[in-house]
């Protein structure tokens, strides 16, 4: 199955994809507009990735696209 089909992927691949995209946890969570936490929570198996989720990361690790992190603003939470 190639990764236009693929809606779900396990916390190593998680953290492998984010890795190879040159994110952390943390920034991962930034770009995917959610939070650490949860990032943190994708990468041990404790939430279950989005398939939205899955397909964007798969799609920009496939075309060799870079996130663009926003920096982390004390005054938006």
């Amino acid at each position: 199955m190639n990764w236009q089909h693929e809606r779900s992927m396990t916390p190593r691949q998680y953290v492998h994809v984010i890795e190879q995209l040159g994110m952390s946890q943390a920034a991962a969570g930034r770009f995917l507009g959610i939070t650490g936490r949860t990032s943190r929570r994708y990468a041990s198996g404790d939430s279950m990735i989005p398939a939205g989720y899955v397909l964007l990361l798969n799609a920009m690790l496939h075309h060799g696209d870079r996130p663009v992190v926003p920096k982390w603003n004390r005054r938006q939470f």
